[in-house]
């Protein structure tokens, strides 16, 4: 090796190395808060109120040497109040990180560094030609899920369902269909909207497990089903007022127009059909930071939906017409919902191509 000569008393490092140390606290961080759900930190304080630091650490075996750090650290974050040597919940920290409450967001947390998910292996995500298809038989397991669960409900499943409540003949809808439905709070949410509708989540076979357990957990087990198959090969019934889809279609984008055609052939006339995505716009990442473009691409095969009016348009191919687009929030940006209604036999329509829309990169 050759010597470097360097003269150590003059190098500088100025203040940009900030941005870096931000970075690197910010992981440190989310280590604290990752380790605390872990360790049961807020269940315990949700059940035994304020208590001493001392007792906190005995309690959850947590070496002496850290605890005030450890703890300080979470108070810093607002998720423990301290006074003197006494820690509790903070308000922010019983709804979002106590299992019981219904706005729980511990195993999204979680999911973020979970082994071998897409974050953890984020340098083959990045450096892989084409997308992991992992198989029918493999794919999302219940902790993914559970993580997927309680992001939608920051605002996604309550605006879907505004949606769905809006149209004119829901009050009347008898039959729900969910493709791809996974957790199945939308579904859910629907049908506590109406007490006549009952719904069916179908899904892959090694998914509708956890389903049934969300399904239970909201006391519908006398109005929701669930099916397995799949939404290429199997047939999810017929006869439904309303079918839905959400975030299932990006591994699909080369098979739109069949799966259309199972979505109308599923559907009364004059059914509504409701989809749910995420789209690029005229440039990929235009009006979103680049750390949710990425999270959004790795969470949607590689790249979301392109080109919305070829979108609309095979889904006009088989006699479903767009009444309706509009967005929604999502935790990695805007997601677009397209409203149709199956057009009636012996109905013809003809269709007016929105202008061509649909990143750039995709055309």
């Amino acid at each position: 090796m050759t010597p470097v000569k360097i003269d150590l008393a003059n190098v500088r490092v100025g203040e940009e190395i900030s941005s870096i140390d931000r970075v690197v606290d910010g992981y440190k961080t989310y280590q604290v808060l990752k380790v605390a759900i872990e360790l049961g930190l807020f269940e315990w304080l949700d059940e035994h109120g304020p208590s001493p630091r001392e007792e906190i650490g005995n309690a959850l075996s947590i070496n002496g040497m850290f605890t005030r750090s450890f703890f300080q650290t979470l108070d810093e974050l607002g998720y423990l109040s301290g006074e003197g040597d006494y820690f509790g919940n903070t308000e922010s920290a019983t709804r979002l990180l106590v299992r019981k409450s219904p706005a729980y967001q511990g195993d999204w947390i979680l999911n973020a560094s979970r082994v071998n998910g897409q974050w953890d292996r984020l340098q083959d995500t990045l450096t892989e030609t084409a997308p992991k298809n992992t198989g029918f038989y493999d794919g999302p397991s219940p902790e993914f899920l559970r993580a997927l669960a309680e992001r939608s409900l920051r605002g996604e499943v309550q605006e879907v369902t505004k949606i769905l409540t809006g149209w004119e003949r829901f009050s009347s809808a008898k039959k729900l269909l969910d493709l791809g439905g996974g957790h199945g709070l939308y579904a859910i949410a629907a049908c506590q909207k109406n007490p006549g509708l009952h719904a069916v989540i179908f899904d892959k076979p090694h998914v509708v497990g956890l389903t049934r357990e969300f399904i239970q957990h909201y006391g519908m087990e006398d109005r929701i089903s669930v099916m397995a198959g799949d939404i290429v090969t199997d047939d999810p019934g017929s006869g439904y007022d309303i079918v839905m889809i959400s975030h299932l279609l990006y591994k699909f984008r080369a098979d739109l127009p069949p799966i259309f055609s199972k979505v109308a052939s599923s559907m009364k006339p004059s059914g509504l059909f409701v989809s749910n995505h995420w789209f690029c716009g005229p440039v990929c990442g235009e009006g979103s930071s680049g750390i949710s473009e990425l999270d959004r691409s790795i969470h949607s095969y590689g790249h979301p939906l392109c080109h919305p009016e070829q979108f609309a348009s095979a889904m006009f191919a088989n006699g479903l017409v767009v009444t309706k687009k509009t967005t929604v929030p999502s935790n990695f940006g805007i997601s677009h919902v397209h409203i149709a209604e199956k057009v009636p036999e012996g109905n013809s329509l003809v269709l007016h191509p929105d202008e061509s829309s649909g990143c750039m990169s995709c055309r």
